[in-house]
């Protein structure tokens, strides 16, 4: 999966030399623009690739736990951009994701680990199905256009964001240490419910977007830095009735997207984009409590640690009215 980000990353990067978006035979994104052309509307469909990493660390902090959560999925998204007074510009996007292909791998390093090192890790389960309970990411933002030459246009913006992501991991295999170095195997029920796993991330962020105009394609790369604030997580492990939920305060995050258009006639365009999405790691405080009862069982600090990245692929349709 790693290395599909680093090649997918790659693509995006070169979408203005890719092959004409005219020779898609589906288009599954619909623009459509008002005839003064001040307010265009986005729908349509893509596919998404999500990571996210869930880290336990002990008082001295080691790794003691990690949960590498992972989905590939159909999204639907929804856009909104609109020209206000002069060069001002309002801009809103949403994508949700659906039901795709998810999975979950649970590492332990306990005592019988010879180490911390990743390879020396005492129990393991792996959980290949896992649902994408929901996945939801939008954003906001309020720019000016900056014309720099006829053909090339500069937008600076800032805005808020929103990211939200949850999984279940359900059945599995296991590989324990209970009474030696990874002794003991064996299955979990198939309709068993492990583990819930859930992220948030609001955020604010300022960014550039480039497009230039030539022949009849238009090219757009976009560039976006910010800050989350009240990132949160909330781990339920239900076979042990333990909830477990994560603060950590304010974490870095990075965006970037290409988008090639091709038009085919006076109406109608044709679309190639694409997105990636990092939320740097960060390490919080973690609160236990009991799942039934609500009680609590005691505070980390320091104890817990969280990422997420997320690369999105669509192709489209625009047609003016």
């Amino acid at each position: 999966m790693h290395k599909f980000f680093i090649s997918t990353a790659f693509l995006i990067s070169v979408l203005p030399t890719s092959a004409p978006a005219a020779d898609l035979a589906i288009p599954d994104r619909l623009e459509v623009t008002s005839q003064d052309r001040a307010v265009t509307f986005i729908g349509g469909v893509g596919y998404t690739f999500l990571e996210a990493e869930e880290i336990v660390y002990d008082s001295a902090g080691n790794r003691i736990s990690a949960l590498f959560w992972e989905s590939e999925a159909p999204v639907l998204t929804g856009g909104l951009r609109a020209r206000l007074a002069g060069p001002w510009t309002l801009a809103a996007n949403a994508t949700v994701g659906l039901s795709g292909n998810s999975g979950m791998e649970d590492y332990d390093w306990l005592d019988a680990s010879p180490s911390y090192a990743f390879n020396d890790w005492s129990d393991r389960s792996v959980h290949p199905d896992t649902e994408l309970n929901h996945y939801f990411t939008g954003d906001i933002a309020l720019g000016r256009d900056f014309e720099i030459r006829d053909s090339v246009t500069l937008n600076l913006h800032g805005g808020f964001t929103y990211t939200d992501v949850k999984w279940t991991a359900f059945g599995g295999s296991y590989v324990y240490s209970e009474n030696g170095f990874r002794d003991e195997q064996g299955d979990f029920r198939d309709s068993e419910r492990g583990i819930s796993y859930q992220q948030k991330f609001p955020g604010v962020f300022i960014g550039a977007e480039a497009t230039s105009r030539h022949k009849g394609w238009t090219f757009s790369l976009q560039a976006r830095g910010g800050l989350n604030f009240k990132v949160e997580d909330e781990d339920h492990h239900w076979s042990r009735d333990l909830r477990f939920n994560g603060d950590f305060g304010t974490m870095p995050f990075l965006s970037l997207s290409g988008r090639v258009e091709h038009s085919i006639s006076n109406n109608a365009n044709l679309f190639l984009a694409g997105s990636f999405e990092q939320h740097f790691d960060r390490i919080g405080d973690v609160r236990i409590s009991e799942i039934a009862s609500g009680a609590p069982v005691g505070t980390f600090w320091n104890g817990g640690g969280l990422g997420f990245r997320a690369i999105t692929l669509s192709g489209g349709f625009k047609m003016r009215f």
